[in-house]
């Protein structure tokens, strides 16, 4: 038979009045308040047993802020605030957020970027699905690349990047995208298992000099992408690029659609560069409109 949450809760709150009371020898204090931290635990994870999320986060909270103001186990702390986030994350995301960013704050105090880096990350996530908060998101994300790349895992910081190039673009912070974009590129140029994906990053950054409507910074981005990268030249992502922008310079929307109807026969074009690109066309339409 399943354990009764709430008798596990009204013990472990019997147990913390008990151990907050009175005189204490021999360090018996410090034993009730593992006790009672200890019951905390036991009640939170019978409610999560039950699916009972928030009441779950509720006692695992109850422990953790023992485990730090009685006990100072500030390790222990964090690891139960961890257990914390999971249960809050489908019920109460802004919960789940504030623990998580507790737990992280001693990860980073205590030097342990890489650890702190995946709670990072996992908050980001939490700020884009669960609460619809780009913005916080991007930064979550940064961050999050930023404390992989100090702990030198490369590959982890680049993923992270990727992902804060797309939603900066998304966000219309086109010049965030772009040097993001960029620094993936050119740490991937020499790298052998990633540099067939430069032309796409580069074809990325591309899109976004476009949607920022600048065919000059545009034609200037594709030299430098050229001179870092010689295979780039050769390649349908850089045709495309050079295609869109002369369409563009001309305001010639057909010829715009045209190019992209042939390069998506071959390569599919994604939902993420179908949104840029339509804003590039968006703006010739614009243009057009002005001079009318």
């Amino acid at each position: 038979m399943a354990a009764d949450p709430r008798a596990l809760l009204q013990k472990a709150d019997k147990a913390a009045a008990g151990a907050g009371g009175g005189l204490s020898f021999f360090g018996g204090r410090g034993e009730k308040w593992e006790n009672a931290a200890d019951l905390y635990t036991q009640a939170a994870n019978a409610f999560r047993v039950q699916k009972q999320n928030y009441e779950a986060g509720q006692a695992f909270e109850k422990a953790a802020a023992i485990q730090r103001d009685k006990l100072s186990e500030p390790g222990d702390m964090a690891n139960t605030l961890t257990e914390c986030f999971k249960v809050y994350r489908k019920d109460s995301p802004q919960d789940a957020a504030r623990v998580l960013q507790q737990a992280i704050q001693h990860y980073t105090a205590s030097g342990n970027f890489r650890r702190a880096a995946t709670h990072q990350q996992n908050l980001a996530e939490v700020y884009e699905v669960e609460l619809g908060d780009q913005k916080s998101a991007l930064q979550a994300y940064d961050l999050a690349a930023q404390w992989f790349e100090s702990d030198n895992a490369e590959a982890l910081a680049n993923k992270l990047y990727l992902k804060v190039a797309d939603l900066a673009a998304l966000e219309a912070d086109y010049q965030t995208a772009i040097q993001k974009f960029e620094v993936v590129a050119k740490s991937s140029i020499n790298n052998n298992l990633m540099k067939w994906s430069v032309k796409d990053y580069f074809l990325k950054a591309g899109v976004c000099h476009l949607a920022a409507n600048d065919t000059v910074a545009t034609k200037r981005a594709l030299q430098q992408y050229t001179e870092l990268d010689h295979t780039f030249q050769s390649t349908r992502e850089f045709m495309l690029l050079n295609d869109l922008v002369q369409a563009v310079e001309q305001g010639d929307q057909d010829a715009y659609s045209e190019k992209l109807f042939q390069f998506d026969q071959l390569s599919k074009l994604d939902k993420w560069k179908t949104t840029l690109l339509l804003r590039v066309k968006d703006n010739i339409q614009k243009e057009e409109e002005d001079f009318s």
